[in-house]
């Protein structure tokens, strides 16, 4: 989807749903530099309250981007700045994430031009993940 395309008040919703699995919380963490035990052990996260090991948010933000992608919002874009990010409730390995976004502002520019949205992650169980403001 173009910039051209894009309609302030409209909302995109992804079509499909992402599986967090343990393997991309593992890899997430090691590359990152985030190896921490609460996304890396399960039983440490037990231990300070949550069911299993916790995906990282810039994961849960990185999921939002890909799952908009495939729906064809953010496949021309590029992520420049974020406000007001909030996350509500851990994303799990063996949960499923899909996204929604609403377009705030368009903002011409050289070569199409900047759109602010404000997004929204859900998981399976239609709780609210994560959500912010991306332009």
């Amino acid at each position: 989807m173009y910039f051209e395309e894009i309609e302030i008040g409209k909302v995109y919703r992804s079509p499909v749903t992402k599986p967090i699995t343990g393997t991309e919380i593992d890899l997430v963490s090691q590359m990152s530099g985030m190896d921490l035990p609460g996304f890396l052990n399960a039983d440490f996260a037990r231990s300070i309250g949550f069911k299993d090991r916790v995906t990282p948010g810039a994961y849960i933000i990185a999921s939002m981007i890909g799952l908009m992608a495939k729906q064809g919002f953010l496949a021309h874009a590029i992520w420049v700045k974020s406000t007001d990010i909030s996350f509500r409730t851990p994303a799990f390995p063996g949960d499923r994430l899909s996204a929604e976004v609403e377009v705030l502002a368009k903002k011409e520019g050289k070569q199409g031009g900047a759109v602010t949205y404000r997004w929204k992650v859900r998981n399976q169980d239609d709780k609210l993940v994560a959500e912010g403001v991306n332009t």
